[in-house]
This record gives structure tokens, sequence and C-alpha cells, in this order.
């Protein structure tokens, strides 16, 4: 192992054994993929009594300044916020606002913590509510959390001769999946990266045995791909698509039952299937999202809302305009700012 594999394991161990649900965003691995672009990346020790590393993740807004991003933290309690505050403040450098996301599931009195030290509700810019299903659980205990429906597709892919496999990460399989991406965005009008940032996510993950690749076949047609990601006992369905052909055989159903079963069975203990729109609104948009994941158990995870720490006046003007400076950055480059 080299000097910089073995200082990358240690960041992860510390991760791994501070934070509560350990994001792959605070993991080595994203480090190196988000070093690559516009973002430098800082490992700070953010606690006082006790051990709490953080990668933060530092970009230039023009006509603002420097911009801190401290993405997916967890572990943090009502009381943490006062001296994780007093570090942000005193360890901020030039950055004109702090803005953090904590992964972790809605809690009042943290809510209440962080408001009463000075942050201030932000838009967030990961998702805010998910499905979640229990790898932990026995695979009886998973079949049984699941609604009637997601159990019934998964009989008939079965039934069809759907067949799901791990797929080698080469240049064909990348370029499968690629297509799969691009005919799901133009169906459901979904957002994704572009084809080199998902392809450098995907080899990144993949060299640190923190992704596979997997896809759902039909009479020898691939019509479904999932990539996930994995930290840790946690994992997360990162990007997917299917084709427009046969949504009959319930492909994609089938697909995520063999990622559960093989993550359940590799020790995993938690799988994030991504972003779904809030249950309370049926107008959202992304219903049918909601509908597919939401089957694979009975709850719906509302995760924390995202706060600003503005350090200088010009963090309020950019706290209520961030979302017109994204909207307007998409439109110019085709690409999201974060």
């Amino acid at each position: 192992m080299s000097q910089s594999q073995q200082v990358a394991a240690a960041w992860d161990e510390r991760v791994l054994g501070t934070h509560s649900t350990p994001h792959f965003m605070q993991s080595s691995t994203w480090e190196a993929v988000r070093s690559r672009g516009p973002w430098h990346v800082h490992r700070r020790g953010l606690g006082t009594q006790r051990d709490y590393p953080v990668l933060v993740f530092e970009r230039l807004v023009p006509g603002y300044g420097l911009f801190q991003h401290l993405p997916r933290v967890s572990g943090l309690e009502p009381a943490d916020v006062g001296p994780l505050t007093q570090r942000v403040r005193d360890e901020r450098g030039t950055a004109f606002a702090t803005k953090i996301e904590v992964h972790q599931p809605r809690d009042e009195a943290l809510v209440e913590a962080f408001l009463a030290h000075g942050w201030l509700p932000a838009k967030a810019s990961q998702y805010r509510h998910t499905v979640v299903v229990d790898t932990s659980a026995s695979e009886e205990e998973i079949l049984a959390n699941m609604k009637k429906r997601a159990r019934a597709e998964i009989r008939v892919a079965e039934r069809h001769g759907v067949e799901v496999r791990r797929a080698e990460l080469d240049a064909a399989n990348r370029t499968r999946m690629i297509d799969l991406v691009r005919e799901t965005e133009e169906r459901s009008g979904a957002y994704f990266r572009g084809d080199d940032y998902l392809e450098a996510v995907w080899e990144t993950f993949a060299a640190d045995d923190r992704g596979r690749l997997y896809f759902a076949r039909y009479a020898d047609q691939v019509v479904a791909g999932a990539f996930i990601a994995r930290y840790g006992p946690n994992a997360w369905y990162k990007d997917g698509g299917s084709t427009r052909d046969h949504p009959h055989l319930m492909a994609s159903r089938l697909l995520q039952w063999r990622i559960i079963r093989d993550l359940a069975s590799d020790g995993v203990e938690r799988y994030d299937l991504g972003h779904v729109p809030p249950p309370g609104e049926p107008d959202a948009p992304g219903h049918g999202i909601l509908v597919f994941k939401s089957a694979f158990t009975r709850e719906v995870l509302e995760y924390m809302p995202a706060f600003q720490l503005s350090h200088e006046e010009r963090g309020e003007a950019w706290r209520q305009g961030e979302g017109e400076f994204i909207a307007a950055y998409r439109e110019r480059t085709g690409d999201y700012w974060y």
C-alpha cells in the first residue's frame, strides 16, 4: 500500500468510526472525484471534545468570494452544534459563508440548535427525502417489509426469465450504462450529470472497491442497469436507467431485489434508494419514482434541512439568491454547480 493509500485509509477509518451514517461524500473516494474539478477539498477535524473528521469543499463564487460546503455529515447531537460552529468560524479562512447538510433524520431539537447558533435555512444541494431498505434484516424480513406490489413484480420478472448479474466496468459496459441513463433522462425528464463526470465517478468508486455495476437482461438485451456506491455499512443507488422496451417485464424491480440481496449477503446494513419527492406533495415532480421506490419499504425518510452560517454580510445575499444563481449556471453550462 502506497503512502497516499495509507493516508486515505486512515481518513476513512476516522470517518467510519465517528459519523453515525457515514456517507460516501465524506470518503477519500469522493475526495478524489471532486478534487479533479473546481472544488478544493480539505480534511478538517471540527470536533472539540472528540474527533470529528469532515471533508470541507471550497469553491469560488463569482462576485462573492470563497464558499465552503460540508455535505452529508452525521453523528451530531444538539450539544455538538455550538463547538462545531465555533470551529467553523475559527477555521473559515477567507470564506464568506459555510453550508452544512446533515445526513440524519430530521430532528427538531437539532434544527433548533443550528438556528440558535446563527445558522439559517439554506437551499439543499442534496435530496431531502428517500427510501431506505434495512439490509441488516433477514431476506424473509426484507420481503415482508415490502409492499405487496413489489413482491408481485419481482415474481413477474422472474417468470419472464429476466436475469440480473454484476457487470465489469469495462468500456463497453460503461457505454451501455450511459445509453440507459440518457434514454431514461429523455423519457422522464430527470437530470443526470454529463457522460465524462458519470464515468469518472463510476471508475473511481470501482477502483476503490466501493462501486458495483449491475445489468438486467432479457433475451440477451440489457434492459436496465444500476450503479451502486458503497461506504462502510451503507450503500446507495447512485445512478440507474432502463430502456422503453418491454415495460411489462418489471426488470427494474428484479434488478433492485438482486442488489438488495447481494448487499445483505455482504453485510451492508443500509441501502439508500436515492431521491424521492416529498410524500405529502402529490403534485411534486417524480411521483412515479416515489411509487416505485416506496414499494421496497413502508416509510419515506426525511433528512435534516440544509443550513448556512454567514461570515460576512454578502453571505446573506448569497443565501437568498443561491437558487437563481444555480439555475442560471445550469442554463448556461448544462451542468450542476455543486
